[in-house]
């Protein structure tokens, strides 16, 4: 089983049409999402059938339970509290560019993470945001002592632009060092913000995983480097979601033994599919 920990919040997709007007209305498209890197990749994983645990919080409000049930309804293990107000990421599109506003609500006040999250697990990811603030940042030090303690397979992700300003860069480096994953996936700016050269892996990581849009995906590691040329995906519905797709593909293709490469081609082909789809899914079973 996989185990994904972190943020489960409602996600709020604005497509702008024109330049919003000071004082006066816009007319936008919207849609309401599911986000939060680890909810997503666990739901994509069961979504594909395997077998994943989601531990997170979510508010006790309305929204807070619709989440966990569509987890749950898509197959997922999902091992959620409930507390306060559910958080929200409202990201903007179109005008020259994407945005997003996040607040993390609940997800970021776990207090206590119980031992028993680890039972049959044997590949876990975890988003950087989890390292980012107090209290789930304190939380996470007895699930990582025992992570290592079982030797358990750790994929990292890469921390955004606002979990950067938290973590610190320096840190997150380091955090990289003593955990030694099995894989660090980024994008290229998040890489770039690392203070990385474009070909540079991080230290300690088995595996660094840089992405690019439709540019060709870095498998580096200390000794070399591959580049992982990505298919050009036609008919592009919505780019919520691709990356934590990528993640998804990604893992269960190592979770059988595939080299970097090759779970690089399986992160392309299951990143394709939620291109094709609203929002952070692949599709239902």
């Amino acid at each position: 089983m996989l185990l994904t920990i972190g943020d489960l919040v409602e996600e709020i997709l604005i497509q702008l049409r024109t330049e919003p007007r000071r004082g006066a209305d816009t007319l936008v498209r919207s849609a309401r999402l599911r986000g939060g890197s680890a909810a997503n990749v666990a739901a994509m994983i069961a979504e594909s059938g395997g077998a994943v645990r989601f531990v997170g919080q979510t508010g006790d409000d309305t929204i807070g339970h619709v989440l966990a049930d569509d987890l749950r309804d898509r197959g997922v293990d999902a091992e959620i509290s409930h507390l306060g107000g559910t958080g929200v990421t409202v990201t903007t599109v179109g005008r020259g560019g994407r945005s997003r506003l996040v607040d993390r609500g609940a997800s970021a006040k776990i207090t206590v993470i119980d031992d028993s999250v680890l039972d049959e697990v044997r590949q876990i990811y975890l988003p950087a945001s989890v390292f980012a603030v107090d209290p789930l940042a304190s939380a996470m030090d007895p699930v990582l002592a025992m992570i290592r303690e079982r030797r358990i397979p750790l994929v990292l992700g890469a921390p955004g632009s606002a979990d950067l300003e938290e973590i610190g860069g320096d840190a997150f480096r380091e955090l990289v060092q003593a955990l030694e994953p099995d894989a660090v996936i980024l994008n290229r700016a998040e890489h770039r913000a690392l203070g990385c050269d474009p070909r540079d892996p991080l230290s300690g990581a088995h595996l660094t995983i840089v992405t690019s849009g439709a540019r060709p995906t870095l498998v580096l590691t200390d000794r070399d480097g591959e580049s992982v040329p990505v298919t050009p995906v036609d008919g592009i519905r919505d780019r919520t979601g691709a990356g934590d797709g990528f993640i998804a593909g990604f893992m269960m293709s190592r979770r059988t033994g595939a080299d970097g490469v090759a779970a690089s081609h399986a992160g392309h082909r299951v990143a394709a599919r939620v291109l094709g789809q609203l929002g952070p899914t692949i599709g239902r079973r």
